[in-house]
């Protein structure tokens, strides 16, 4: 892969770092990002830090294993405990360049209520999330996180952390952020339209035919297409 510019790739972190606390979707200490700088090498969050407040010169490099790399700027900073579960992402999947990890209010608690996300509503969310996968609840920052989404990284883009948080994969820093934001959207749509009596979906003909025309939005279906369909309009 190309080597990313590790100035401009510090400055769209830290970008979508302040944007992520300024939209609520973490607050305190909360969340962690990353993204791909090389084949060997990755740009992510320190710990126990305020995104909201990060500079460039705040971020860690580490390998893929995520250990920091024995380099000036490292010194006295350590990456996130909860980097294990973008490390996964990273060694199952080549074309995930970045990795989101927020506590979006709604979306979160649609998993504490128990109540699907899958719900074919918004033709935007339908292009963008596909379907979302659901990982079981395990304890933050231990091995238990990474092994909840291991099936899951795979057939999706946009993992919701049982009792936890959301986890979203994109080509670019961006685009993981932008399904972050897409996530909170949609739960923030479906809560409302449930206070008003309840969601009506699109048919399964009607999302087919989203897919079939997401071309022209410069888009391709998304992972598990067919089971969002299956799921998501009944």
């Amino acid at each position: 892969m190309q080597p990313r510019n590790l100035e401009r790739a510090s400055s769209e972190l830290v970008k979508v770092c302040h944007l992520s606390y300024e939209r609520g979707y973490i607050c305190g200490t909360e969340g962690n990002f990353s993204l791909r700088l090389d084949d060997s090498t990755l740009l992510t969050t320190p710990a126990g830090t305020c995104k909201g407040l990060l500079s460039p010169s705040d971020l860690v490099l580490t390998n893929l294993d995520g250990i920091a790399l024995d380099l000036p700027q490292n010194k006295g900073k350590r990456p996130s405990t909860e980097l294990k579960m973008h490390l996964i992402a990273y060694r199952l999947r080549a074309d995930v360049m970045a990795v989101a990890h927020a506590h979006p209010t709604t979306a979160v608690a649609f998993s504490v209520a128990d109540k699907s996300l899958n719900r074919c509503v918004l033709p935007e969310a339908i292009l963008t999330l596909g379907h979302i996968a659901t990982a079981p609840y395990a304890t933050p920052s231990t091995d238990e996180v990474p092994e909840s989404i291991a099936a899951h990284v795979q057939h999706t883009d946009t993992i919701l952390l049982s009792h936890h948080g959301a986890l979203t994969f994109g080509g670019d820093i961006f685009q993981a952020f932008y399904r972050l934001e897409t996530l909170e959207h949609h739960a923030k749509t479906l809560l409302v339209a449930h206070m008003l009596g309840g969601e009506k979906t699109l048919s399964r003909s009607q999302v087919e035919s989203l897919f079939a025309v997401c071309n022209i939005y410069g888009m391709t279906p998304p992972r598990n297409s067919a089971e969002l369909i299956e799921t998501g309009t009944k």
